[in-house]
């Protein structure tokens, strides 16, 4: 049995040096010296092709390096192998869905996460890579049931995020020209989640497009309340909307009233100060952004709105004041962006 013996030495030594080789791969990646990763690996398969594991190991390293056709090759050719154990099987053709995925290859990607979802149907990084790529590929009906499958997977609640790809799919309707099936959409998408800001912010401009404002002003005087950061794109929405309906001042009020329960929102603030002078009312105008910068210097929408009324109301010497301070402040800022450490 001494062969026996020789053999189990021999098979010893062999892992011990791929477990060595695979140390050294690491802590170059960790020293972000790629090429010597790739180095280490390369010289275990260079004289044991069996192992592959490191091949497994070479690809995902060159899909990070950006090389996906060497990574695309190397999970090929795994798959080509009659003799690869199922878990590898597995493992390489899911590599091979994420070098088609990273290199564009839309429909490939597809094809292989799905044959991946064939083979193991609650896999969630195919799952959550599929729903992406099926929105991407505007194929939104199988992005959904995919969406609620993840959910199901994840156990979470997954509403939120099947009212966006609904929006998306609106989206991409109205781009078509099918305003009808983006109306469905967007209807669906807030039965889903009657709070997601998009869905509103998209349903009012598609009733603004038939005429239909006093639609769109409902869909949009929503947002302000469910999502304070969307709600500074339909500020001026929801102004035209006030005037071509005639109740500019109606407007005024609404911003007034969001002011009473959000104080601190510097959006609300300067909406309304448009609006006011507009309208001539500059003093009361400015009043509203002095009231922002009494508070926060640094508030660049508001600076900028008080330059803008101050020249065109001539006022020559003050929009060079805040022309000052906006310089100051830019320069303030940028200094600490370049004092940021890299991360």
């Amino acid at each position: 049995m001494a062969w026996w013996r020789r053999a189990r030495t021999i098979a010893a030594g062999a892992a011990s040096g791929v477990d060595e080789a695979v140390r050294d791969a690491l802590r170059q990646v960790l020293e972000d010296d790629l090429e010597a990763a790739e180095e280490a690996l390369s010289r275990v398969v260079r004289t044991d092709s069996d192992q592959v594991e490191v091949y497994l190991l070479l690809a995902r390293l060159y899909r990070r390096r950006g090389e996906t056709g060497r990574a695309i090759r190397i999970h090929q050719n795994l798959l080509l192998r009659k003799d690869l154990a199922d878990d590898l099987r597995h493992r390489a053709l899911l590599g091979l869905a994420g070098d088609f995925r990273q290199g564009g290859f839309l429909q490939r990607a597809i094809a292989a996460y799905e044959e991946v979802l064939d083979r193991e149907p609650r896999n969630v990084e195919a799952l959550r890579a599929l729903v992406r790529l099926h929105a991407d590929a505007r194929t939104f009906p199988r992005a959904l049931e995919l969406r609620r499958r993840l959910s199901k997977a994840l156990g979470e609640d997954g509403r939120t995020d099947e009212a966006r790809l609904l929006v998306e799919s609106a989206a991409a309707a109205h781009a078509e020209g099918r305003n009808d099936d983006a109306r469905r959409a967007l209807r669906r998408a807030l039965r889903r989640d009657p709070a997601f800001a998009q869905a509103w912010i998209a349903l009012g401009s598609l009733e603004a497009e038939r005429g239909r404002t006093k639609r769109a002003l409902a869909a949009w005087s929503r947002v302000p309340k469910l999502d304070r950061r969307a709600a500074a794109t339909v500020y001026a929405r929801l102004e035209s909307a006030y005037a071509a309906l005639g109740r500019p001042r109606d407007f005024d009020a609404a911003m007034r009233k969001l002011l009473t329960e959000q104080p601190d929102d510097d959006a609300v603030r300067v909406a309304l100060a448009r609006a006011l002078a507009a309208r001539g009312e500059i003093e009361e105008a400015l009043g509203e952004l002095d009231t922002v910068l009494d508070l926060r210097p640094d508030a660049l929408p508001a600076q900028l709105v008080r330059g803008r009324i101050l020249l065109g109301e001539g006022r020559e010497s003050e929009a060079a004041k805040v022309l000052g301070e906006l310089i100051d402040l830019l320069e303030r800022r940028g200094a600490r962006e370049r004092a940021e450490p890299i991360a």
